[in-house]
């Protein structure tokens, strides 16, 4: 189950009045610092979504979650622009290998050992488009409009989620779209989630059009204003809308599968319920997401997780 590529560390305190969430250094590896160990850490989202994969297909889905981890820090690890597209390249080249047989990092020899069950048929050129995603965050830090931030999301998580449903064994088109559609929700989640976050780190993910019509400027996402200006409620409440909106879609689109995708599609449903639960969360808690991050507490995650396994949550 994939993530969003990496943000800024996040600032310690917990913002007041958020009884749904709490804020603070993330407990999951969405956080570059987290990746660095095991993925994914216990207790977080991705955990709770792992043990939902069943046992034969789990080794393949956490393998592949660390080699998207492993290359998803380097846009923000890399300070240098130069350097981080050179190791996205090298990664580029390793792929082209790997689907070759052949394998030179460890990460991709253990890959090869997997049983062929696991990775047979793998579409690589979602793999490479998610390199070309991540090459992108080392070239440019504002998006122009959101048409192009949104094409972007579907380049990273939206092909990661099309790379995990094939790993669930959901392999049919209509499941693959679905996939994608609800990896660009998560990402719009996440997106939102860490605004002023990512502000700080340099990067506005938030297309100039929209801070255009909404008369907010990029410093003050990252240097917030007291007052903020008037359009700042109407920009939170359409990013979150857009974010309900499309992992609902995503959420409709996997009910119309057929039972055996749906099933496999679990672990994904289970993140865009959560995913939905913390954009609810950072809209409730206004200007608190400039300042620092907003996440949902380990209980209320867990008992999603529970809830979708006695089948009370779809």
């Amino acid at each position: 189950m994939p993530t969003s590529p990496p943000s800024a560390p996040t600032s310690t305190g917990a913002p007041s009045g958020v009884p749904p969430a709490t804020a603070g250094q993330p407990d999951h590896p969405e956080h570059p610092a987290k990746a660095r160990g095991h993925v994914p850490v216990a207790g977080s989202s991705l955990a709770l979504a792992l043990a939902l994969v069943p046992a034969p297909r789990r080794p393949a889905l956490a393998l592949w979650l660390r080699w998207w981890h492993e290359v998803s820090r380097i846009p923000l690890s890399v300070q240098d622009p130069g350097v981080a597209e050179t190791k996205l390249g090298w990664w580029r080249q390793e792929l082209a290998e790997v689907a070759q047989g052949r394998a030179r990092h460890p990460l991709m020899r253990e890959w090869l050992a997997l049983p062929t069950d696991d990775t047979a048929t793998l579409p690589w050129a979602w793999w490479q488009q998610q390199l070309d995603g991540l090459t992108q965050l080392t070239q440019q830090t504002r998006w122009m409009d959101e048409a192009s931030l949104q094409r972007h999301a579907l380049q990273t998580t939206g092909n990661a989620c099309a790379v995990a449903a094939h790993l669930l064994g959901a392999h049919s088109d209509a499941a693959i779209t679905a996939a994608r559609t609800l990896g660009q929700g998560l990402r719009q989640a996440h997106m939102l989630a860490r605004l002023g976050q990512d502000a700080r780190a340099g990067w506005v993910m938030v297309g100039i059009d929209w801070l255009q019509a909404h008369d907010v400027r990029a410093h003050q996402l990252s240097r917030p204003e007291k007052p903020m200006p008037a359009g700042w409620a109407a920009l939170l409440a359409a990013l979150h809308q857009r974010a309900r909106a499309t992992l609902t879609q995503a959420l409709a689109e996997v009910h119309a599968l057929p039972s055996a995708d749906r099933r496999a599609l679990r672990p994904l449903v289970y993140l865009a319920h959560a995913s939905l639960a913390l954009a609810d969360a950072v809209h409730a808690s206004g200007e608190t997401v400039l300042h620092q991050r907003i996440l949902l507490t380990p209980l209320r995650k867990g008992w999603m997780a529970q809830q979708l396994r006695w089948g009370w949550l779809r």
